[in-house]
């Protein structure tokens, strides 16, 4: 599932996307970090977007994480695994800024049910 939503997020206009802690080195912005979580319901599984952009990049920052990530997860897509997935809205954290990497940042929380993880 992790791997079907890194995908579907390439598909986007920023390209570059990287799984949470899957290398010690992020990505220099614009990028994309996906980090998988426990869902927040039982049989759920949350993933934390995390975009980052350059300072003075704010509206192209907003632009993406409230206009385009809806428009690649919302709702259902294929994964290149051949599984169809049913992503919903679960959260947000407002623009802040990166002091260690020197750019700003805004974060989506989408989930999705997990068949055969319901109590």
């Amino acid at each position: 599932m992790v791997n079907d939503v890194i995908a579907r997020l390439e598909e986007g206009s920023i390209k570059s996307v990287a799984l949470f802690a899957d290398s010690m080195k992020v990505p220099a912005p614009p990028c994309v970090i996906v980090k998988p979580e426990a869902g927040v319901r039982s049989g759920t599984r949350s993933f934390r977007i995390i975009v980052r952009h350059a300072i003075g990049k704010f509206d192209a920052l907003e632009a993406y994480a409230l206009g385009e990530l809806d428009r690649l997860l919302l709702g259902g897509f294929d994964g290149k695994s051949g599984r169809r997935y049913m992503m919903y809205r679960s959260g947000f954290g407002d623009v802040a800024p990166d002091p260690g990497g020197n750019c700003i940042y805004m974060e989506r929380i989408f989930c999705a049910p997990m068949p055969g993880l319901a109590n």
